[in-house]
């Protein structure tokens, strides 16, 4: 096994990448802080189970809603202040320098992976009035993100958030906000265009209307707000008791474990070099492989309950299933440890031999964590989920 303390300290590694990577002129690439590797520790100790499975996962769920659902929430509406502001103090400077855009993208590098931590929940207020759509339209191969933006441009009244929120949803987001600051030419940059006002309009209109949604998400999340927190712990509400929050919960995550392996890693590994790096989630900014650190992190996060009353506890302590919990760590461990090699450019990974083999690696693991978690973790836990395979092996 693995120090799953060590693991949620490799979390908050990543949700720093502000000061962890440089961006560059062109298409933002850097370089990142090393991951500290993982020590083993000693397994849980199986004791007398107590209670009811219903009563062992009213506590997971408690942890997980408490110590990274509600966390994670708070830092996405934090971080997408902090851009907003950012970015309406750079549209006010009369000479920015390259530097002034560096912390700006910056300041919008933690926004996406506030956001990509968080990005695996799919219930709840996340979804109501398009929310998660509204955060970040992807895959988009249709393009309709650079299509709504470059129609912004072109609208000859002030453009402000609440006419962001009526517009569609791929112009309302992070890719939004990608699209601006990270432009395929240097005579679209924030520093130099013709049009920079009318830029600078676009992006703190799409950054109030993202800070305006996270704000709405964690406010409903909130007991002192819309109190959904309380459905989620109590399985009242939406669903139909506490293992079926728990089934739409394990739902969330394998369906981003197979999300992570497919959309993210190999369908832009494709058959041959040189891939697929187009079509990659952040192509413009190359900050893809730290969106896919962050996702596998929070992989651990959901199973640890942020380090709180963990699955692996309930398998352990309540249903003697020590060996699955074993099979779960290590293959959580092995993901993780898998993207501590995905650095540099994916598109430099994608045509290169050496680095085909770290991205095939990298959808190996999560193979193999998603047909444990998808067979033997369901059913040693007797949940079911409405999950299928995308790849089907």
């Amino acid at each position: 096994m693995r120090n799953i303390q060590s693991i949620n300290c490799l979390y908050q590694q990543v949700l720093l990448v502000g000061t962890l990577v440089l961006v560059g002129a062109g298409c933002g690439g850097g370089s990142e802080k090393e991951i500290t590797p993982l020590t083993p520790i000693t397994p849980i100790t199986p004791t007398t189970p107590s209670g009811t499975l219903d009563n062992q996962f009213t506590l997971w769920l408690t942890d997980l809603s408490n110590k990274v659902i509600l966390p994670n929430y708070q830092t996405l509406e934090t971080k997408a202040t902090q851009f907003s502001d950012s970015g309406k103090a750079f549209c006010q400077l009369d000479n920015a320098k390259a530097s002034d855009l560096t912390e700006l993208k910056v300041a919008w590098q933690e926004l996406n992976l506030a956001w990509q931590s968080i990005q695996w929940l799919k219930i709840g207020p996340i979804l109501q009035h398009n929310r998660n759509f509204r955060i970040q339209l992807w895959p988009d191969s249709r393009g309709y993100v650079a299509r709504d933006v470059e129609n912004f441009l072109l609208t000859q009244t002030t453009l402000d958030a609440d006419a962001v929120a009526k517009s569609s949803v791929s112009g309302q987001g992070v890719p939004a906000l990608e699209y601006l600051l990270y432009p395929a030419t240097n005579q679209d940059s924030l520093l130099n265009a013709s049009n920079k006002i009318k830029r600078c309009e676009v992006m703190v209109a799409v950054s109030d209307n993202v800070t305006t949604i996270s704000g709405e998400v964690l406010e409903a999340w909130q007991a002192t707000g819309g109190n959904y927190i309380a459905q989620v712990i109590g399985g009242t509400g939406e669903f139909t008791g506490v293992k079926d929050a728990v089934e739409e919960i394990v739902t969330n995550w394998l369906e981003q474990v197979e999300r992570v392996k497919d959309e993210k890693m190999l369908q832009p590994f494709a058959l041959n070099a040189p891939g697929s790096p187009s079509i990659t989630e952040f192509y413009l900014s190359e900050q893809s492989l730290v969106s896919i650190k962050a996702n596998v992190l929070s992989f651990q996060q959901i199973y640890s309950a942020g380090g709180g009353y963990s699955l692996e506890k309930i398998l352990v302590e309540f249903l003697g299933q020590q060996t699955i919990a074993i099979q779960m760590n290590d293959r959580l461990t092995a993901a993780i440890t898998a993207t501590e090699d995905l650095s540099g450019l994916y598109a430099e990974l994608l045509s290169s031999d050496e680095g085909r083999v770290i991205i095939d690696n990298n959808i190996q693991k999560l193979r193999e964590l998603r047909d444990i978690l998808s067979i033997d973790f369901i059913q040693a836990t007797d949940i079911n989920i409405g999950f299928n395979s995308n790849d089907g092996d």
